[in-house]
């Protein structure tokens, strides 16, 4: 049986939709096609015949941009789109989207750029006071309304209109805590309508950028694109479903098939026309709402494959679908038909970081089930879910434009493209002054596998006077580089040169400056150390070449003591959560001695209905509710949580024994806990 959209008693679901601020009606009034309906199609909402599956015009795919091949004999297997979607948080409106300061302490995205572009200073005591938090609504101890009678005119607009202004109201006139659900704005309301056509049409900051004094992480590029994109024209095939929730529940005949049209689309031969000719022969990316329900979850669609496309008769089409006769209903001109099985590729949301994450984890696949409707000539005329698919199919399909500016006030695209710009220039080595000693490393020496102690190479340098520069050139061969961490020792100082960075990439070739060296004697071993800190992928040392710049008329000095260094100590992964089990399983994972600063909860979880979870972490006598059946139908959990961001922050010593608890509270959905880490950031 399936699952209703909602559980009882969970929140909607942690995503976002086109529903805000009237994105949606925008949607639907500047998505439409340059070119005229074609009268021979018929129209199943003016039509009696019974043909509703022959697409009507609001299904045509010739609304998309582009000519179209509807030949199914042209059309190709499998296709991938040649630019890369990138993954990004919503920005919740309920956290104040992008005047959500991400970085704890740190100013948001919108607060950044007010104090960069748009003549904002930071009043006097600013920093001291605290946005909004439900979780702390009380005006008097737990936020401060003076914050956002200061806000520059970005920040500003973005808390009024596409922020939390109305829970903070609220919590004004309201002085009992509301529960979850009684909260004005909710929890899945965010910019993903936003965020789909940034990822798919421009290019991604890479790395974190100066301008005007104010630093601009990449999360905080990432959110000020995302937020320009808030009102952008696009494309549009199907019709928009509004039942399916609470006492409007999607009305179907005696074969399962949606009564209402706009809850049957988009259609499947539309679907199938649009993937085979963007993906497949264009190479174009498009996006989709992945649920045919009231619910709107829009992601970018990056890849296909058909791993089925076998021809059937009007007997085997009639099974599938639930009937019996000789005679197919849904589509009288269908010559031919085709049982099809259809894999799509799709990148969902991440968190704000402050480097690129990697859009291979986050891609998802969704599998559809359809008859393929083709008329004498061979061409695509329609199609009919069936199975699992007539419940779970795409709402409706759009292909965005690229705006020339911003529908936000006080927000430029035009400089939020110079800052991505200038993150992804070539980064320009300091020059070089005084002398340059190179010297090369051994290589060819295979890294052992989730093994802290890892291997060294060394170097010899041999040179006159102080070292004022360090430059390190790496050649590893390795298959997920984020589970790498590199560091440069010279005597009793080391410096690191990458903590697992990178996520998912494959092989590191890049030169690094290395800092901390400045004043040191160049001569002797400087050796390099590589360390595996998780299991499943293995690499090699290739070889590496240490250039140390120095000043021949300096005297040698010793460096300053290294600096503290973020300590991510690893949970037990790969365990499997048991279903509808109040037990659940813990990991423990041990955080050595001489750590501290702030705590963050790594978490890596596989599972069909992230709405079951409940996931907490205790320290000693302190815990921490780190996810509580929130999401609903979503898939997987996965992301950093800030333990000072909850509510209920953590305090004291963190070395000793973390242990997670996770636990699922609903039957027919399973996972995997994959992975887990204690960040203690000092």
């Amino acid at each position: 049986m399936l699952k209703p959209v909602l559980k009882p008693d969970t929140e909607p679901p942690m995503n976002r939709s086109l529903l805000l601020g009237g994105t949606l009606a925008a949607l639907l009034g500047l998505g439409c096609s340059t070119a005229a309906p074609d009268p021979s199609i018929k129209d199943p909402i003016t039509d009696d015949a019974g043909k509703e599956d022959r697409w009507n015009w609001r299904n045509a795919p010739e609304r998309f941009d582009g000519e179209f091949n509807y030949h199914v004999e042209d059309l190709p297997l499998e296709g991938r789109a040649e630019r890369d979607s990138w993954p990004s948080t919503y920005w919740p409106t309920y956290e104040d989207g992008i005047n959500a300061r991400w970085q704890s302490n740190e100013l948001s995205p919108a607060e950044k750029y007010d104090l960069a572009f748009n003549g904002w200073e930071l009043p006097e005591g600013f920093m001291e006071l605290r946005p909004f938090d439900r979780y702390r609504p009380d005006p008097e101890s737990g936020w401060d309304p003076a914050y956002y009678e200061q806000l520059g005119p970005l920040a500003s607009h973005t808390s009024q209109n596409m922020g939390n202004r109305r829970d903070r109201e609220a919590a004004v006139a309201d002085e009992e805590d509301h529960r979850p659900d009684e909260w004005p704005v909710e929890t899945w309301w965010g910019l993903c309508h936003a965020w789909v056509p940034a990822a798919l049409l421009e290019d991604r900051p890479l790395r974190a950028v100066e301008y005007g004094g104010v630093t601009f992480e990449v999360g905080d590029m990432e959110a000020l694109l995302i937020a320009a994109y808030n009102r952008s024209s696009a494309d549009m095939i199907g019709g928009r479903c509004n039942a399916g929730s609470g006492d409007s529940e999607v009305e179907r005949d005696e074969h399962g098939r949606a009564v209402d049209v706009d809850c049957r689309d988009s259609n499947a031969g539309s679907l199938h026309v649009i993937v085979t000719n963007y993906l497949g022969m264009m190479n174009r990316g498009f996006a989709f709402d992945r649920t045919y329900d009231y619910e709107v979850w829009n992601q970018p669609v990056v890849g296909y494959e058909i791993t089925k496309q076998e021809e059937i008769d009007v007997a085997r089409a009639n099974e599938l679908l639930g009937r019996t006769g000789e005679t197919y209903e849904y589509n009288e001109d269908a010559a031919t038909l085709y049982d099809v099985n259809l894999s799509v590729d799709w990148v969902t949301e991440s968190h704000a970081s402050t480097t690129p994450n990697d859009s291979a984890r986050y891609t998802r696949t969704d599998r559809y089930t359809y008859i393929l409707e083709v008329d004498a000539e061979g061409k695509v005329i329609g199609g009919e879910y069936y199975g699992n698919s007539r419940e779970q199919h795409p709402d409706f399909l759009w292909n965005p434009r690229r705006i020339t500016r911003s529908s936000v006030p006080y927000l430029d695209i035009d400089r939020v493209r110079m800052l991505i710009e200038m993150s992804r220039a070539p980064e320009q080595p300091d020059p070089v002054t005084g002398g340059e000693l190179v010297a090369e490393g051994a290589g060819g020496i295979a890294i052992p596998d989730n093994d802290d102690a890892g291997i060294t190479s060394a170097a010899n340098v041999m040179g006159e006077g102080a070292v004022t520069g360090v430059r390190v050139a790496l050649d590893i061969t390795h298959t997920y580089v984020g589970d790498l961490r590199v560091a440069l020792r010279k005597g009793d100082v080391e410096r690191v040169v990458l903590n697992r960075e990178g996520g998912g990439n494959d092989d590191i070739a890049e030169t690094f400056d290395v800092t901390g060296f400045e004043g040191a004697d160049p001569n002797g071993d400087w050796t390099l150390h590589v360390s595996d800190h998780a299991g499943r992928d293995t690499g090699t040392l290739n070889g590496w070449t240490l250039t140390v710049i120095t000043d021949e008329a300096a005297e040698p000095v010793d460096p300053e003591p290294m600096p503290a260094e973020v300590v991510r100590a690893e949970g037990e992964g790969g365990v499997a959560i048991p279903d509808d089990d109040e037990a659940g399983i813990t990991a423990t994972a041990e955080v050595p001695a001489g750590a501290s600063g702030t705590v963050s909860i790594e978490l890596d979880i596989t599972h069909s209905w992230r709405g079951d979870l409940e996931v907490r972490v205790s320290h000693g006598e302190q815990s921490f509710v780190l996810h509580d059946r929130e999401g609903g139908s979503a898939e997987n959990l996965s992301g950093s949580f800030p333990l000072d961001a909850t509510g209920n922050a953590f305090e004291g010593d963190p070395v000793g024994t973390w242990t997670l608890h996770v636990a699922d509270r609903a039957g027919a959905d399973t996972g995997t806990l994959n992975s887990w880490a204690v960040v203690v950031t000092p």
